[in-house]
């Protein structure tokens, strides 16, 4: 008899595209950075004994044992299939910092793994264990294929094997199936397509979720759409190379800020980035004079996928006032423009909105494909993302979790992504772009701290 463990499973056409756009200049993984500190009195071979722990899984569970099936047709609808033949010593990796092992040189090692494309005759993931980190530290970078996880669905991988307390026992790397409790098996690797149904009612739901998007109403905050952007030099061309930068911010200070303009803590957020930009931009004398617009994902999850894996995330367009010098009257703006996206996505029913992604994100998808995205209007200037993550500090064993940043993907003519964390008390940010197409992308980060202080400055009267 045939076994499930050998029948490929189709993907999504979102997660199909995911990876049919991508290239060498292109890669479409995502990744994690975890920071711990050492506990107490750790033997010296502790981060090897976490090496031996990760290596150990004899089954791995999903999505970490899925790699490309070679399939009919699978440039146009990809597939994978279980492998029963992982090598973990390929997929677990142990690293070490130069000297002096400072953020510095963990910034330029975890740049240099992000921009490397993963082996797709493999599972698509690696993990880099990090030894050598000053202030008795090691650190975690974790990279899978964007096709198989999003953000929410990432962050529950990636936490997977993390206590809430410290704990002297023994721990399970995050892929041990021995350690997956799963309900019921998954039947699809990945997002819901379509709901089924009779096709012209499916199309006249979508033509009328499209309808509210195509009009401007006298006096109304109107829908961002995408190609509404101006150019920048964020939507120039990109190579392979990548940089990554990060930053922590207190999530008290952003929520009182939030609470001070009866704004949300994202719209904070989206304010924050939108300074940085404009000072940065401002610096090399790039601003545009019209504001930038960023695509703000937002997860579905929950409402129609069927199995965990995948991608079930739709889009939102939003402002990010850099045309504006006054911070207060930049948060004001963006928090009327995220209203009316947010608005208009919860009026449609849940069955329509993974297709409304799909029709707005179709030209900027036929854009990635052609490799014209330097060449026409941008779709967008930037990819701004929250991700919700634990409220309370976690355990790697005995090792505390410090700080988990997450590192994202630039595309052809969208060079930058800024991407934030919700963890312990903090909103930990990774900041990813083109290495050659955003330059001193560190300052970037800096500029997000100051334009906390300067937004708290204005709340004095």
């Amino acid at each position: 008899m045939g076994s499930s463990r050998v029948i490929p499973r189709r993907l999504s056409i979102l997660d199909g595209t995911f990876l049919n756009i991508e290239t060498r200049e292109t890669p479409m993984h995502v990744g994690g950075l975890q920071v711990f500190r050492l506990p107490p009195n750790a033997p010296k071979d502790f981060v090897k004994n976490v090496v031996r722990t990760l290596r150990s899984p004899s089954a791995l569970a999903r999505p970490w044992n899925l790699k490309l099936a070679d399939v009919f047709l699978s440039r146009l609808a990809p597939a994978m299939i279980e492998d029963p033949n992982i090598d973990l010593d390929y997929h677990v990796r142990h690293s070490a910092l130069p000297e002096p092992g400072g953020e510095r040189e963990l910034g330029e090692l975890v740049s240099h793994l992000h921009s490397q494309t993963l082996d797709r005759s493999r599972p698509l993931w690696t993990c880099h264990v990090i030894e050598g980190l000053e202030g008795n530290r090691f650190a975690l970078y974790m990279k899978i294929h964007h096709a198989l996880v999003d953000g929410q669905r990432g962050m529950k991988l990636l936490t997977r094997c993390l206590g809430s307390k410290p704990a002297n026992g023994n721990w399970c790397a995050p892929w041990d199936a021995a350690a997956e409790q799963r309900k019921s098996s998954v039947q699809k690797t990945s997002g819901a397509k379509p709901p089924a149904g009779p096709a012209v009612a499916w199309t006249r739901a979508a033509r009328n979720a499209l309808a509210p998007l195509l009009r401007r109403e006298p006096g109304k905050e109107p829908i961002r759409l995408p190609f509404e952007a101006p150019a920048s030099i964020l939507n120039g061309p990109v190579t392979g190379a990548r940089r990554v930068a990060t930053q922590r911010l207190e999530l008290a200070r952003v929520k009182a800020v939030a609470a001070h303009y009866q704004a949300s803590v994202n719209d904070v957020f989206l304010t924050l980035c939108g300074a940085a930009l404009r000072r940065h931009l401002s610096e090399g004398g790039s601003l545009p004079e019209q504001s930038l617009i960023a695509g703000v994902p937002v997860s579905l999850r929950g409402e129609h996928s069927s199995g965990d894996d995948g991608n079930a995330v739709g889009f939102l367009w939003a402002v990010l006032g850099t045309h504006l010098d006054d911070p207060v009257e930049r948060l004001q703006a963006i928090r009327r423009s995220m209203e009316v996206s947010k608005l208009h996505l919860q009026s449609l029913p849940p069955k329509v909105r993974s297709a409304l992604t799909m029709a707005t994100m179709a030209p900027v998808i036929a854009v990635l494909m052609s490799g014209q995205g330097p060449r026409v209007r941008p779709s967008m200037n930037v990819v701004i993302s929250n991700v919700p993550g634990p409220a309370q500090p976690l355990y790697l064993g005995r090792a505390e979790l410090e700080g988990m940043y997450p590192v994202s993907i630039p595309l052809q003519g969208l060079g930058l992504n800024i991407t934030c964390v919700s963890y312990a008390g903090q909103l930990t940010l990774g900041i990813t772009g083109s290495r050659d197409g955003v330059p001193h992308l560190q300052r970037i980060a800096v500029y997000i701290g100051a334009a906390l202080d300067e937004l708290e400055t204005s709340m004095v009267p």
